[in-house]
């Protein structure tokens, strides 16, 4: 194992002052034996490090008030990928609309952004309907300088952090009409909680039966379906599947309450909190 895995280095996307930044230092708070973040450029890069050893763990969203599970059902369930879930955090995003120091909304022709701009298209539909939505080819700090660069006619989606670092003026906050991040940190290592109230299943389509197998035993294992993602199996007609399922009162452990299920493989056994105070969210 390499001394940066054994240092419990963290991945995350961009930059501290990213939705994924103020979620990882969410997870540090939370988890003080995480070691220092390590900001990477691109979702492959993130996934990666981690699958290689290189990081600990990687944060990533994993669903949205207005995305599902697919984006991080491919990864999880992709061919040789063994990583697994560990925690859980959820965050309000309270997106805002950042631009250059002594514009104003009227003059936004062109508003960048990345992954949050699909929880701001009503704010924008409404507010700035003549204006051109752009997802960013880069990072947020490229974007924070395009706005500068330019004469007050472009506008970013960012974080109160990204405002304060970059020098840029909030024209208007919370965009986002209340839109929530589910953000789960991943590692090679399957790390069970004592309590954990997720359980996340991995079912392979090459046994006949197994996701309605799970399904069934939900029941008498005191487990409720919150989610499942489907993910193509390799040939027609055939899926592999994500299955999340909140866990009330389990009263076996994780991998008992599994024992015997084929086809089904336990991806995470984690707590989930929920964070929503100024100094982790919006900073």
């Amino acid at each position: 194992m390499s001394a940066l895995t054994q240092s419990r280095v963290v991945a995350t996307l961009g930059g501290p002052g990213t939705f994924a930044g103020q979620a990882t230092r969410a997870f540090t708070t939370w988890m003080p034996e995480l070691g220092p973040v390590q900001y990477l450029s691109t979702l492959d890069e993130i996934w990666a490090a981690v699958s290689s050893g290189a990081v600990d763990s990687g944060v990533l969203t994993s669903e949205t008030t207005n995305t599902g599970l697919e984006a991080i059902a491919a990864h999880l369930l992709a061919p040789g990928t063994d990583l697994y879930v560990n925690g859980e955090i959820l965050i309000p995003y309270h997106c805002m609309l950042l631009g250059k120091p002594g514009t104003s909304l009227d003059r936004i022709r062109l508003v960048l952004g990345h992954g949050s701009l699909v929880h701001c298209r009503g704010f924008l539909a409404d507010r700035l309907p003549h204006a051109e939505v752009r997802m960013h080819d880069q990072n947020s700090l490229a974007a924070a300088a395009e706005v500068l660069a330019g004469d007050g006619d472009i506008a970013v989606v960012g974080t109160l952090l990204s405002a304060e670092t970059n020098g840029l003026a909030i024209l208007e906050p919370d965009i986002d009409r209340g839109s929530v991040g589910a953000w789960w940190i991943m590692s090679r290592d399957l790390r069970v909680s004592p309590r954990p109230g997720v359980l996340v299943v991995g079912v392979s389509s090459a046994v006949e039966g197994a996701l309605g197998e799970l399904i069934g035993l939900l029941p008498e294992t005191g487990l409720t379906l919150r989610g499942i993602s489907a993910v193509g199996g390799g040939s027609i007609f055939r899926y592999d599947y994500l299955v999340v399922c909140a866990n009330p009162d389990l009263s076996r452990s994780p991998q008992a309450a599994l024992a015997g299920l084929p086809g089904c493989r336990l991806i995470g056994a984690f707590e989930s909190i929920s964070v929503d105070t100024p100094s982790l969210v919006g900073a």
